[in-house]
């Protein structure tokens, strides 16, 4: 067995958390071929990510407390189990409306690897702690889907949309072998949690009236509705309206994801020397000015390459910075009820993400405007909200 607190663990974890990332940005070249596929248009295939973003908040709602009264294992094994049989049930869709329910399908799996990783993390460290390896596992996380857009490229190119699904597939089958055979329970069965609806209720109470909770956690789910709005219209603006070949799609996407890997290391570096507020207040500012830029540039006529991904780099590295403290800072009321609050914080996460990109859906005019103005809104709300809600963090340690 893996030893929680050793490295190899964070990679697991990391591994299956990146289930429901893969499962995102991972058919994202494809989208204008599969629009065609299907005779649909750009906001019918849209909604195929707001369907696994919607899948995923509601499933986090029921993981979290059922990971709180059976342990986190069984949960993790049943659900990379459900995503694998959704993604095969993806790659056989004939029609929008079977690929919206096997894409919802697949969002009950990942929904147990994103929220119970986080759980497992909880269960093992203490707050600052936990910031750290969030933090690495974060970095961890964020390699697959950083080459996910240039391998589903590639795959759409070699061989129709339908093959990405089959690596998706072959993915989850191997996570759950090596949770199976490798990773032992975090959760002892002292701490577990009765499932009466009334306990389960009063617990999702008691996290919607922590004032900290709602700081962290509607601060990092505006920050995610930004990011998944640059995710869902970013396949039409750079593939349709500036022409990027769809293979090369993938390669735009992955200075993204590096600058939020690079962001999630220089946070965990400096969590402990700086505290965890004064980084979210530097990655909040930097979500502003990202937004400031590709409004302006945009609004002005300057609708390029450049003008899209350079203002979303830094965004993706102010995101980065502040993403670990405010998981950190949302769970850490909540050692005997952890996976109870990671799943409401999943709920608000994921619910924000599928209005975002059902936003930029329904919006998008065949410019880039939409998609902006919705990226910009969400990361000034992000630091707004915490601001405004937001008294002495306790996930880190202020320096003297």
């Amino acid at each position: 067995m893996i030893k929680l607190t050793s490295p190899i663990a964070v990679v697991v974890l990391a591994a299956m958390v990146a289930m429901g990332p893969l499962a995102t940005s991972m058919y994202l070249p494809a989208f204008p071929a599969m629009a065609e596929t299907f005779g649909v248009g750009a906001d019918r295939i849209q909604m195929t990510l707001s369907a696994y973003m919607i899948g995923l908040a509601i499933t986090q709602l029921l993981c979290g407390p059922l990971a709180d009264r059976f342990g986190r294992k069984p949960l993790l094994l049943g659900g990379m189990a459900l995503f694998c049989l959704g993604s095969v049930g993806c790659m056989f869709a004939d029609s929008i409306t079977v690929l919206f329910g096997y894409r919802f399908l697949q969002a009950f799996g990942a929904a147990s690897g994103m929220v119970l990783a986080q759980a497992m993390i909880r269960d093992t460290f203490a707050p600052v702690d936990a910031a750290k390896k969030l933090a690495y596992m974060g970095s961890t996380t964020a390699i697959a889907p950083a080459l996910a857009p240039v391998a589903g490229g590639a795959l759409l190119v070699a061989f129709g949309w339908s093959s990405i699904f089959l690596a998706l597939a072959l993915y989850a089958a191997l996570t759950l072998a090596v949770v199976s055979v490798g990773l032992p329970e975090s959760l002892p069965r002292d701490r577990r949690q009765t499932l009466h609806p009334r306990t389960v209720a009063g617990n999702y109470l008691a996290a919607l009236g922590n004032r900290a909770f709602l700081a962290h956690a509607l601060a990092v789910s505006l920050m995610f509705a930004g990011h998944y709005g640059f995710m869902s219209g970013a396949p039409f603006v750079l593939i349709e309206l500036f022409a990027v070949p769809e293979a090369h799609f993938g390669w735009y996407f992955l200075f993204v994801v590096a600058a939020f890997i690079t962001g999630n290391l220089l946070g965990a570096r400096l969590t402990a020397r700086v505290g965890g507020h004064r980084l979210i207040l530097a990655g909040g500012s930097l979500l502003v000015l990202a937004g400031i830029l590709v409004v302006s540039l945009v609004a002005s006529g300057t609708e390029t390459v450049a003008a899209i991904i350079g203002p979303q780099v830094i965004y993706a590295i102010g995101s980065g910075m502040m993403m670990p403290q405010l998981i950190a800072g949302a769970l850490a009321p909540f050692h005997h009820m952890a996976g109870t609050a990671a799943s409401l914080l999943g709920f608000i996460q994921m619910g924000s993400a599928a209005a975002s990109s059902a936003l930029v859906g329904r919006l998008y005019d065949g410019t880039a405007l939409p998609m902006v103005l919705v990226i910009a809104l969400a990361g000034a709300g992000a630091l707004g909200v915490y601001l405004s809600l937001a008294q002495r963090p306790f996930m880190a340690p202020e320096p003297d």
